[in-house]
């Protein structure tokens, strides 16, 4: 506890994995968008445009044709996750791709955009020892694990409040002088 009560409280996020799970590295995300227009409807082709990522990553896809007899309008807005800097560039580089030869050979014209939100982040060593120390005493189960909840700020450690013992466990974090529930 040395390390920490020489910093600021540590914030905590709340995640819906079960209670008492510390997140060892939580997902980065990434949000894109793309416009392909079509000057005649039957060029479009049919949807999905984007290909099967892989498994190391999560991705959530809406796409949805515009009405139009003389121009096709197709708007794709999504959000990658990934747990690594390299699973999330990979994929975000095969959506693009998929979405410019889509374009290509339909003879559509394209207009892309890509939000980088959160990097994916590994929490400190430190901060998962200390808090697992303090739930463990304190009578809560404590595991490890991934989350795919992305935490935007660089000073909090993703948490599990997820069961019976949300509650509890949110009244014991809220009372310690080391964390901040965000």
């Amino acid at each position: 506890m040395a390390g920490l009560a020489r910093m600021a409280r540590a914030r905590i996020l709340p995640t819906s994995e079960p209670a008492g799970t510390v997140a060892t590295r939580t997902a980065g995300v990434a949000g894109f968008g793309a416009t392909l227009l079509w000057d005649r409807g039957e060029s479009a082709p049919p949807t999905p445009t984007l290909p099967a990522l892989p498994r190391t990553v999560r991705c959530s896809v809406v796409e949805s044709d515009g009405p139009g007899e003389e121009e096709a309008r197709r708007e794709i807005l999504g959000e990658i996750r990934a747990l690594t800097e390299r699973d999330l560039g990979l994929a975000l580089e095969t959506v693009l791709r998929s979405l410019t030869v889509a374009a290509a050979l339909s003879d559509a014209l394209m207009e892309t955009r890509v939000l980088r939100v959160t990097p994916p982040k590994a929490t400190p060593s430190r901060i998962v020892q200390t808090l697992a120390l303090d739930l463990w005493r304190a009578g809560f189960p404590v595991r490890f694990g991934r989350s795919w909840t992305p935490v935007p700020d660089p000073a909090a450690v993703a948490v599990g409040f997820g069961g019976a013992q949300a509650h509890q466990l949110a009244r014991f974090l809220e009372t310690h002088p080391s964390w901040e529930m965000s």
